[in-house]
């Protein structure tokens, strides 16, 4: 299994483009131009079997059409966000005066959905805080164990940081929930590829995040 970062809008979104041994791969959070991806494709000759969304905001799925009707991939997002991909306002990007508007996603997600795509195995998370529908996507080649482990966090946890909760749907709380009771539980070499930022390991996080030091029972 491979993984390869595109940083992919000026808003420092991380791209995720994920592949098995079979030529197929799967991108996760297309918020920017086509271009990248497709030229990250082309050079390692991969198939795009399935379009994944950490959540509905839009600088997270800004590219998702392009992307889309370029490769015919369907498009996976928790059910909780799924109204967020056809709405300016609710993805935000109606204020940023670039309005965003999708067509629905062919896949609604829920809690604990496993998905066989690609050659790859992606276990879902749900991780609400952030947005209502935010997830992260523990990813393994289908069929194998790796270690350390691999979980894609989006805009619920980052290296020293966790997601902003002051947009519509977000909550402090419940995002603290979510990563108490979604990733910390993993190995703390288990590798987290976030939303924004370089990645990191649960157990760094565990150690050094300051919004989860003061969480009773995390230290």
């Amino acid at each position: 299994m491979r993984v390869e970062r595109l940083v992919i809008n000026e808003m420092g979104t991380n791209c995720y483009i994920v592949s098995g041994e079979d030529g197929g791969a799967v991108v996760i959070d297309p918020g920017g131009p086509l271009e990248p991806i497709e030229d990250y494709l082309q050079k390692q000759g991969l198939v795009v079997r399935a379009i994944l969304l950490t959540h509905g905001h839009a600088d997270h799925l800004a590219g998702l059409e392009a992307l889309r009707e370029r490769t015919g991939a369907p498009v996976y997002v928790h059910e909780a966000d799924a109204e967020m991909l056809t709405d300016p306002a609710r993805n935000l990007s109606a204020f940023m005066g670039r309005p965003v508007i999708c067509r629905p996603a062919d896949h609604r997600l829920k809690d604990g959905d496993v998905l066989e795509v690609g050659g790859l195995m992606v276990k879902v998370l749900h991780t609400p805080g952030h947005t209502p529908g935010g997830v992260c996507l523990d990813i393994a080649p289908q069929g194998a164990f790796i270690h350390p482990r691999v979980v894609f966090t989006g805009d619920t946890l980052f290296a020293g940081s966790i997601g902003r909760t002051d947009f519509p749907g977000g909550s402090y709380e419940t995002l603290l929930a979510s990563i108490r009771r979604a990733l910390l539980p993993y190995e703390d070499d288990t590798v987290i590829y976030p939303g924004h930022e370089e990645d990191s390991t649960i157990g760094d996080e565990r150690r050094f995040n300051p919004f989860l030091q003061d969480e009773e029972g995390l230290r």
